[in-house]
């Protein structure tokens, strides 16, 4: 045999090889490479491990980078192809998979037992990133929050599953897609009640089939499957037409990468602007809980880590107060006026002479103008576990009467009640219900 035909057949067998290396495989190191789940909300990338380093970007809560080291304290990772920077190790968390969750509002635990306090909920066909697995339990990363839950009712991020489940719509309007990608062609729209069969699941996505004839893609988070419906799950490559939903990790060269799917790339709100409104402030205080808690500061507090999500989303964010100072109301309005706002939310805790009202309340004056943006909240309102949704109502308040612009009051909890006081004040609450406003906020705007 000539010399060129083996060197022919030695680079094709080296060929096969490399095609045929594992996803999982390990590196010279011997460890299995990981990702870095970042856990807050903007977090910035450094030359160096040390905060002297220049700063070359910002990194935002549930992206996810390929780890290269930890050093002293820091993860050096690359955020951009072939491109690395050094992030605060203490900012992320790390993770080899994905999984989807298989049960509507599965809880989410602070500890791996049924007594650990639960701090959210998750929506059946989310996706989650899986950190470690403890008995009959699992740690997973749900939006940029940790905690953990049941591994019973978690498969891989590669199963699909084939159901004929019944859901219903829950967003005052939800787009149907060709294909499961918030880049797909909009095929048509579903709202509120909405009865849909749900005939086949990809990660955050559904397949449906409606009543009117019409059939394609929606986001799972917007549409409640009716209990008592069991899956019949069967394992199959998942459906990736444009690369923007499947976590997967590939190869190509020495190089991993993970799918545009997480949400660094995809600015939903980039070219919105939103004023946040923190109710009270200076000289009027608000309401006042037994234990001390001050309404005009803790919706000042809601209103800053509300506003940093939003930002990490491309929105522009306006604080109508930034810090304990009194702003009149019509000020307040003046400021949705001139800094033309897409959308004005006033943020609020409510108090009542009856020390047993509690829940979350979502007020609005116009009917054509602000209901939309209102129904957009109640869906995920729902969905929380630490306080009764009481509902829409109808509220003629100041900021909503005379504003001109979408507009929403709302009222996230009762500080005339002892519990709601207690758990609104804390990290785990302020976390969740911040959360599940930008996702309201994402769907208003999809």
């Amino acid at each position: 045999m000539r010399r060129g035909t083996w060197l022919a057949l030695l680079f094709c067998l080296l060929w096969l090889a490399v095609a045929a290396w594992p996803v999982g495989a390990k590196g010279e190191s011997g460890k299995t490479a990981q990702l870095a789940v970042v856990t807050a909300d903007r977090v910035n990338i450094r030359q160096g491990p040390g905060v002297p380093y220049r700063p070359l970007a910002n990194v935002h809560r549930g992206e996810a980078y390929r780890l290269m080291k930890v050093k002293d304290g820091w993860a050096n990772i690359e955020w951009k192809p072939n491109r690395t920077g050094w992030i605060a190790a203490r900012y992320v968390a790390l993770a080899k998979e994905m999984a989807v969750v298989q049960e509507n509002r599965l809880r989410l635990r602070q500890e791996p037992s049924r007594d650990g306090r639960i701090i959210g909920h998750l929506a059946w066909g989310e996706t989650v990133w899986v950190i470690k697995e403890d008995g009959e339990w699992t740690e997973v990363i749900a939006d940029g929050t940790i905690g953990w839950v049941s591994s019973a009712y978690l498969t891989a991020a590669r199963e699909s599953s084939i159901s004929h489940q019944t859901g219903i719509v829950t967003a005052s309007s939800l787009n149907v897609r060709a294909e499961p990608s918030l880049k797909a062609a909009r095929v048509g729209r579903l709202v509120l009640g909405d009865e849909v069969e749900i005939v086949e699941t990809n990660p955050g996505w559904y397949k449906i089939a409606a009543r009117t004839g019409l059939d394609g893609w929606v986001a799972s988070a917007y549409v409640q499957v009716k209990s008592g419906q069991a899956n019949e799950k069967k394992a199959e490559a998942p459906q990736s037409a444009d690369r923007s939903l499947l976590s997967a990790f590939g190869q190509s060269g020495s190089r991993r990468y993970v799918d545009s799917w997480t949400r660094g790339p995809v600015q939903v709100l980039t070219g919105k602007t939103i004023v946040l409104d923190a109710g009270h402030g200076g000289k009027d205080g608000g309401a006042k809980s037994v234990a001390g808690v001050k309404e005009k500061e803790l919706t000042l507090e809601t209103a800053k880590l509300l506003k940093n999500k939003l930002q990490s989303y491309g929105a522009r964010v306006v604080l109508t107060r930034s810090s304990d100072e009194y702003v009149p109301l019509s000020a307040r309005v003046a400021a949705a006026r001139l800094y033309q706002a897409d959308a004005f939310i006033s943020l609020h805790y409510d108090s009542a002479a009856d020390s047993d009202a509690s829940g979350i309340t979502i007020y609005y004056y116009d009917r054509f103008a602000d209901y939309e943006l209102a129904q957009s909240f109640q869906g995920l309102f729902r969905q929380l576990s630490a306080l009764p949704f009481r509902g829409i109502a109808f509220g003629d308040y100041y900021v909503l009467r005379e504003n001109e612009k979408p507009s929403v009051l709302l009222e996230l909890g009762y500080l005339s009640n002892r519990s709601d006081a207690a758990v609104v004040a804390t990290n785990g609450y302020q976390e969740a219900v911040t959360t599940a406003i930008v996702n309201a906020m994402r769907h208003y705007f999809q």
